[in-house]
């Protein structure tokens, strides 16, 4: 018989989403926010920030690919890259699959590292890699137009609370003055279909600074709604330039995720 303990996150007032757990591997409330990492039949090992599905062995390549590779496909050499929050390692794992040079992760949270060194090795393995530098701050900060990069990918939590700069106008403004000529800037911006202002805002936010915005979804079961949303932006074409095949994303994948259901058209159309 199987244990009856659960976990359950509340994606509103209205809906959860439960996992049936076999052990409680790992809980600490840091400065920032509070991590669980639990062990479960049907969606292996996942890591929990603040009563929230962050990843799950079961589906985590999903989202970790496709915030990762499209900007990296639509930048003709990318050399240098950027990883905003991505404290479990799984942006960067993917970002090194490419022939970059420079990888800087900024997680504000330690003991977020920490805890995805000892318990998430899947992902936390790209941690060892020679071409990675982990800094511990805030990165609201550290984006000032002293350091330049080829791509910025924004793997944060939601836009509130520590992380709620990570969505602001001045945010931009300071992304555009970090990146190179021809750089291009990727955001998570939540599900449309259950927190459509997450991508309102990001996509208002840059198209004060960006040219060129791409907008894309691709599916992510864990997290609500099971449809995720993401925003592309630079000041240079953003076509296809390489093609890069992961267990999700392809190039296909790479065009198709930016043909936009009607519903987010139109709530693009009012940003």
């Amino acid at each position: 018989m199987k244990i009856e303990q659960w976990f359950s996150e509340n994606q509103n007032e209205d809906i959860k989403l439960s996992v049936r757990i076999k052990s409680h591997v790992f809980t600490k409330e840091s400065k920032y926010q509070r991590i669980d990492i639990f062990d479960t039949d049907a969606l292996g090992r996942i890591l929990i920030l603040d009563g929230c599905f962050m990843v799950t062995y079961k589906d985590e390549f999903m989202y970790q690919e496709m915030l990762a590779h499209p900007p990296l496909m639509a930048h003709r050499d990318p050399r240098s890259v950027l990883i905003i929050g991505g404290g479990d390692g799984g942006i960067a794992r993917e970002v090194l699959k490419h022939d970059v040079e420079k990888v800087d992760l900024v997680e504000i949270d330690e003991d977020v590292i920490q805890a995805a060194r000892e318990y998430l090795p899947e992902m936390s393995s790209s941690f060892s890699d020679k071409r990675l530098t982990i800094y511990n701050q805030d990165a609201f900060d550290f984006v000032d137009g002293k350091r330049k990069y080829d791509v910025i990918l924004v793997d944060s939590t939601d836009p509130v609370g520590f992380a709620a700069s990570l969505f602001s106008d001045v945010f931009y403004m300071k992304a555009k003055e970090t990146l190179n000529r021809g750089g291009i800037i990727s955001t998570q911006s939540g599900s449309p279909f259950m927190n459509p202002g997450y991508i309102t805002k990001a996509f208002k936010g840059m198209k004060q600074y960006f040219s060129e915005l791409r907008p894309y979804v691709s599916f992510m079961p864990t997290y609500p709604s099971g449809m995720w949303s993401y925003v592309m932006a630079s000041n240079s074409p953003l076509e296809m330039k390489s093609e890069f095949v992961g267990r999700y994303i392809n190039g296909d994948v790479f065009k198709g995720s930016q043909m936009l259901p009607q519903f987010v058209r139109e709530l693009l159309s009012k940003a």
